[in-house]
């Protein structure tokens, strides 16, 4: 199948569940609405009780005075800074939980879309998929982010160990020292742009190997490294819908700013226009989750079938068939062999 044939496919099963559009919309405008109820309305709270003047942030001059500024005034308002700490702490979690039960309940949905065409989204499926996937998910995206800061972490080691060896080099010669500069820039933007894709595509498909299979994050990142270097065309794949996500969100950004300028208009258009860039990232980012679904569908669990047993389906279709005039030629050949008598 082609990039273009199962994007269509997977645009038909996001139109199919289009529910699902509304409870992105309503995940994201959740994000931003929390942080003023858990975070803003406690500190402002928290200002009023303890009486925290700003204008002694306004008289740290220099890096001195600021150090020494900031823990005066840590030791001052300890309270307000621990309400601020457990705020944040408390909004991440509540954030946190919340997608990833959004990101459970939104894939098993287009999972159960996508094996059976005539599935519809239901509410209590949706709950109920969620429920059932949230601790598989959560452990394969603890797992992603903990390999997302090993790489930014061997990424500052490889820019350290450049740097030492553009000053080691600087000291011979100049032009040598440019050189090396940009060949380890230009070195490191690569491996980095490599590993960040690699690591983003695992992501996606790993989530598909955790609802299609029903597995663990573990095993699922395992089967997922494996499916990636087996079908590069996967990584491809997501290159390629990522493109158009992000083409899509500009041009978007790009035909609303302009009414933001409108000196009265602009005000008054301002919350529409935001409401219609969650509407179309919410929905465009569903594609491109639906599409990958699609992809993995067809290229890792459709050949094997559900349970690892080859489906006869996908086997007639890559089978050979015989053009009319073989199939003429066999049967005349058969009507021409004579019947053995028995009692020779």
């Amino acid at each position: 199948m082609s990039y273009i044939t199962i994007l269509k496919e997977g645009i038909r099963v996001v139109n199919r569940n289009w529910q699902l559009v509304l409870i992105q919309m309503a995940t994201m405008l959740f994000s931003f609405a929390s942080f003023f109820f858990i975070v803003g309305i406690p500190i402002g709270i928290a200002f009023v009780i303890f009486g925290m003047d700003f204008t002694e942030i306004l008289r740290l001059r220099n890096i001195e005075s600021l150090f020494i500024g900031s823990a005066e005034l840590l030791n001052k308002y300890f309270a307000m800074a621990l309400v601020l700490f457990l705020s944040i702490i408390i909004y991440v979690i509540a954030v946190s939980v919340t997608w990833i039960f959004a990101i459970a309940g939104v894939a098993g949905i287009l999972k159960d879309s996508i094996v059976d065409s005539n599935q519809r989204f239901y509410f209590r499926v949706f709950f109920s998929e969620g429920k059932h996937n949230f601790f598989p998910v959560m452990g394969y995206v603890i797992l992603v982010s903990l390999i997302f800061i090993g790489i930014a972490f061997l990424l500052g080691i490889g820019g350290g160990a450049a740097s030492k060896i553009i000053e080691t080099a600087r000291t011979q010669e100049e032009t040598l020292a440019v050189f090396m500069s940009i060949f380890f820039v230009l070195l490191l933007l690569s491996i980095g742009l490599v590993l960040i894709v690699f690591t983003l595509s695992m992501s996606f498909y790993g989530i598909a190997y955790v609802v299609f299979n029903k597995q663990g994050a573990m095993r699922s990142l395992v089967d997922t490294v494996k499916f990636l270097l087996r079908s590069p065309s996967s990584i491809a794949f997501y290159v390629f819908v990522m493109g158009l996500y992000i083409l899509a969100s500009l041009l978007v950004l790009i035909i609303s700013s302009p009414f933001t300028l409108i000196p009265i208009i602009g005000t008054v258009l301002t919350f529409p226009l935001q409401i219609l860039n969650y509407f179309v990232q919410s929905y465009m980012s569903l594609i491109m989750i639906a599409s990958m679904f699609v992809f993995f569908y067809r290229h890792e669990i459709a050949p094997a079938g559900p349970n690892g047993v080859i489906d006869i389906y996908a086997q007639e279709a890559t089978e050979p068939s015989q053009s009319p005039e073989q199939m003429a030629e066999q049967s005349s050949g058969q009507q021409k062999t004579p019947p053995q008598n028995p009692s020779q």
